[in-house]
């Protein structure tokens, strides 16, 4: 008979969730123990045996876990493992990168539409009663049909949002990743996103990326937080944006200079920004960007919607087939890019 491998959950997944991913193998002997807080420290859990870890963040002592060859993370980012010893080891890590395509698709368009029709401004009119009289000044709005929208950071989520503007808005779609040479090998749901990379019209290298805004009515941030992105969106590229442009963050606060933004939303060099993340987050409750009128706020919930554990258990069960039978894995994270 085989022998059994252990794996350590530490995410709190429903008993209907945990019996899927035991039908994978009777191999696997999974044990669930949840943490409190994504923040803590796993290694108080370890028994020892632990050949799969699937977690938020991956124990920091690692002596604990000698027989350690894979690390699953709940999570599509690894910004969070900075300086973590894992990077050290030969112990594989993989994300979920791949599940949060048509949550955070969708919002990223539930953003967009809401800035370019005014819609936060509806709802302040709706709360204190009032139907102004200059209504179909105050509130016309930009049409969506036919813009160019520039996505930064081209990976299942950039691709998801460049589907559903080529096909639900006909929209001209450009597009910026870090290289262009195919991508690494990624998970993705059947009929999400443009896996061949086929949709964006026109394509820009990141030492392009003012020639790449200044074209764009919309730009969406879809980029992972490196040193290579931060402040990828300070004061020079805001001057280069259009006046009516829309800008959109749905990835890492740290892609954008907050000093900058904060400027040119009340000066108008853009027309107005939606902002899923923050560099310090919680958004600290005297910060400028709260109070204003053409700024959407969302505290860190794009891909917030019932089914991200059940994504995150499908893909985590394909992985394990995977391991199981000796195919590459899904979203291996290389340990010299950390990303």
């Amino acid at each position: 008979m085989a022998e059994k491998i252990p794996v350590l959950l530490t995410m709190r997944f429903s008993d209907a969730l945990l019996d899927d991913l035991r039908a994978v193998s009777p191999r696997l002997e999974i044990r669930q123990q949840s943490i409190r807080d994504n923040r803590d420290d796993i290694s108080s859990f370890l028994e020892g045996s632990e050949e799969i870890i699937y977690c938020f963040t991956p124990p920091r002592d690692l002596a604990r876990a000698p027989k350690l060859k894979w690390v699953q993370l709940h999570s599509a980012g690894v910004d969070h493992l900075r300086g973590h010893p894992i990077w050290d080891t030969d112990i594989t890590v993989t994300t979920t990168s791949g599940i949060h395509a048509v949550p955070i698709g969708e919002f990223t368009f539930a953003l967009l539409l809401a800035l370019a029709r005014k819609i936060p401004k509806m709802v302040r009119l709706q709360e204190r009663g009032e139907w102004p009289r200059q209504r179909w000044e105050i509130l016309s709005g930009l049409e969506m049909r036919g813009k160019t929208i520039g996505i930064i950071g081209y990976g299942s989520i950039g691709r998801e949002v460049g589907r559903i503007a080529k096909y639900g808005f006909h929209m001209r779609v450009v597009a910026m990743r870090r290289t262009m040479q195919s991508p690494r090998r990624r998970y993705n749901e059947p009929g999400v996103g443009d896996p061949e990379g086929r949709i964006p019209d026109k394509w820009f290298a990141p030492e392009e990326l003012n020639a790449l805004v200044s074209e764009c009515d919309f730009i969406v941030l879809a980029a992972p937080a490196t040193d290579e992105t931060r402040n990828i969106i300070g004061e020079e590229q805001l001057r280069a944006m259009k006046p009516h442009a829309l800008l959109i963050n749905i990835a890492r606060g740290e892609l954008i200079d907050d000093r900058a933004l904060v400027t040119a939303l009340k000066e108008g060099w853009i027309a107005g920004a939606g902002l899923d993340a923050f560099a310090v987050e919680p958004l600290p409750r005297g910060h400028q960007l709260w109070h204003m009128d053409n700024v959407i706020i969302s505290p860190h919930v794009s891909g917030s919607t019932g089914k991200y554990d059940e994504r995150a258990a499908t893909l985590f069960a394909e992985n394990l087939r995977r391991y199981l039978t000796g195919l590459p894995l899904w979203n291996i994270v290389p340990h010299d890019l950390q990303y």
